[in-house]
């Protein structure tokens, strides 16, 4: 063990980080997929909604990491971007084999989430644009602000590999979707082992974004 760990802050980022696990869960068995989650993205509702929930959740990150800033890690990266670049590529990479993996044992995670099963539909472009910059850069702002950066700095007190492994697996944890709890957390050590690479969560925020803009690309280009 490294250092002290801030049990006060940890217990708060973990009741939150299961709290969002149950809930998701508990959302995940007891809906159904019909034609208006998966048409979610060309609607504003979808936007208000997620803009609400994520805002107040960049707020409580904030308000956990109080007066000390550094747990954030929102600071300049200490490793080139060309670096960051080919780290991202391996995680993409990792997280496409697992996604493969769970294929052949007849799981799909892409098609579990439902927001990205839809159809193109005309005239909605405006929605469409702004959900799709809701899951490219607030989603990723939220996300790693919490796990990356609040979840790696508390739990780096128990070793390098607990401050990846942790956050990744609550992280896969919080999506609240079973098949895709496998390539998330694959996903989740690329990330983390980029945050402690970089020592910082602006190249995860930056592959997190980009990740999210390919696997909306994908899905509508087919």
């Amino acid at each position: 063990m490294i250092g002290r760990p801030d049990r006060a802050r940890l217990g708060v980022w973990a009741l939150i980080a299961i709290s969002l696990s149950v809930l998701n869960f508990v959302g995940y068995a007891t809906s159904s997929s019909t034609s208006s989650s998966k048409n979610a993205l060309f609607g504003w509702s979808f936007v208000a909604g997620n803009v609400f929930f994520y805002v107040i959740w960049i707020a409580i990150s904030l308000a956990i990491s109080g007066g000390r800033p550094e747990l954030r890690a929102l600071r300049r990266p200490r490793i080139t971007w060309g670096e960051i670049a080919g780290l991202g590529l391996l995680a993409l990479g990792a997280t496409y084999a697992a996604g493969l993996i769970v294929n052949v044992f007849g799981g799909q995670p892409t098609r579990e989430q439902g927001i990205l099963t839809g159809h193109w539909q005309s005239g909605k472009l405006a929605p469409f644009i702004a959900s799709v910059l809701v899951l490219t850069v607030l989603t990723p702002l939220a996300e790693e602000l919490f796990v990356r950066g609040l979840g790696f700095s508390l739990f780096s007190p128990f070793g390098r590999a607990a401050a990846i492994a942790v956050p990744a697996l609550a992280w896969a944890l919080m999506h609240g979707l079973p098949a895709a709890i496998f390539p998330l957390f694959v996903f989740g050590i690329g990330l983390g082992y980029v945050r402690d690479r970089s020592d910082s969560i602006i190249p995860t925020i930056v592959i997190h974004g980009l990740y999210n803009g390919l696997a909306v690309a994908l899905a509508f280009s087919t």
